[in-house]
């Protein structure tokens, strides 16, 4: 991965034009919260899980129930200590992941009332679902709660490699949970699937993309398994020479899933994901503003983008002493802003630049230029009116620089925080 890494290094200095590396450093009160935005998501990080996933790179403890009420009055007193902030803000939508949020499905019932009362509140509430953590009650109680998007984590209907995953279901259960999911009626079904995992076939990729649109769900989420650093699984692959596909198998894989979802009529809505055509869009991660409550949350708005603790307890004590547990944050400068909402347009595979125009106040063409001038003299995007389009090797660059981007970026501060409760600073060059 040596040229992708040099690749993140290059566009670090030429589109950020940013010598010295990402910097995060302890919150000492300097975040601006008149900056929110009149419109902003809200994350939700539930943290419990039942078992540990050896793959899994998220912030996530053992279920514990005394913990779990614990943590619920926690999240209610962060709520509380940012209502003067949001307030006046209209809050456009709701995501709530973790860990396994169904786990807490009475105690985040309880805070989504809270919510909805002392906040303005007009949108979808969306959360992610453990296969063998619902049932018909469950579903029940999402409906009441006035969840509309539902993400099921099935990951494969392979047995054989959801053994290997640690996931603690087989192949039927997975099935049995798209069916009551299916029946309830959400506004957006989605299916978490992974792909390139050890010494997976591309018979088994095709067999669980089939499998999904078999149960016409409405939205395809599939991406590579990444195997950070910092997980057991990476031991775990390195010690029994397990083997993933390459480079550029990988990109053969990519354009037949491309072509096995246009053939079943779901377009491309992001570097990983496909959806019905006018379908609603299940996805937690590309708000241009959003604030993050619980342990591990992370908020942006205006020049600010910080990390919550990541320590369970820590987190509980903190917000118990009547302070955010804000631990570290980044000040971006207006470049960085821009290249961070550049990001994840990428990720939409579409840059609106009249949207950006009216985000920053300048023309995309004249702030980056070289980037434009590469991006369609290279094929990597069409001009289509206001917005570039990436095309399919568009797609392939970013989902490599997405993938190099979690291994580095992200392993190391996830990495950081997991291990201190309270960082001076991460620097990430």
């Amino acid at each position: 991965m040596g040229e992708v890494t040099l690749l993140t290094k290059i566009l670090r200095r030429v589109i950020a034009k940013k010598k010295d590396p990402f910097l995060f450093e302890a919150y000492d009160t300097n975040v601006c919260f008149a900056t929110i935005p009149e419109e902003i998501g809200l994350y939700i990080h539930i943290p419990f899980c039942q078992t540990l996933c050896p793959y899994c790179p998220y912030n996530k403890i053992l279920y514990n129930k005394e913990k779990a009420l614990a943590y619920q009055k926690a999240l209610l007193a962060e709520l509380s200590l940012l209502h003067e902030h949001l307030r006046h803000k209209n809050i456009s939508s709701i995501y709530i992941g973790g860990g396994t949020p169904t786990l807490m499905l009475d105690e985040l019932q309880a805070v989504l009332d809270w919510t909805r009362e002392k906040f303005a509140f007009l949108g979808d509430i969306g959360i992610e679902v453990y296969p063998q953590e619902i049932d018909r009650k469950k579903i029940a109680q999402l409906k009441e709660m006035g969840v509309s998007l539902v993400s099921i984590g099935i990951q494969t209907f392979n047995d054989r490699q959801l053994k290997f995953l640690g996931r603690s279901y087989m192949q039927d259960e997975a099935r049995r949970t798209v069916e009551l999911v299916k029946e309830a009626d959400f506004a957006c079904v989605d299916i978490d699937i992974m792909f390139n995992l050890p010494d997976q076939t591309r018979e088994d990729i095709e067999y669980d993309i089939s499998t999904c649109y078999d149960y016409n769900i409405d939205q395809l989420s599939i991406y590579p398994l990444i195997i950070f650093p910092m997980t057991p699984l990476h031991e775990m692959v390195k010690k029994n020479g397990l083997h993933t596909f390459n480079r550029f198998q990988e990109y053969g894989i990519l354009k037949k899933i491309a072509e096995m979802s246009m053939q079943r009529g779901y377009d491309k809505t992001s570097i990983w994901t496909y959806g019905k055509r006018n379908g609603k869009r299940y996805t937690s991660i590309t708000r241009e503003s959003f604030v993050g409550v619980g342990a591990s949350a992370t908020s942006l708005f205006g020049n600010y983008f910080y990390l919550n603790t990541f320590n369970v307890d820590t987190y509980i004590s903190r917000v118990k002493e009547g302070r955010l547990p804000i631990n570290v944050v980044n000040v971006m400068s207006d470049r960085e802003k821009m290249v961070f909402w550049l990001f994840w347009r990428c990720y939409d595979t579409s840059i609106d630049t009249k949207r950006f125009a009216e985000l920053f106040g300048r023309e995309f063409g004249r702030e980056f230029p070289l980037l434009e001038r590469f991006l369609l003299g290279f094929g990597l995007a069409g001009r289509y009116g206001d917005r570039l389009e990436l095309t399919g090797n568009g797609a392939y660059l970013y989902h490599l620089v997405e993938k190099q981007y979690s291994v580095t970026y992200l392993n190391k501060m996830w990495e950081s925080c997991m291990k201190t409760p309270w960082l001076e600073k991460i620097s990430l060059s």
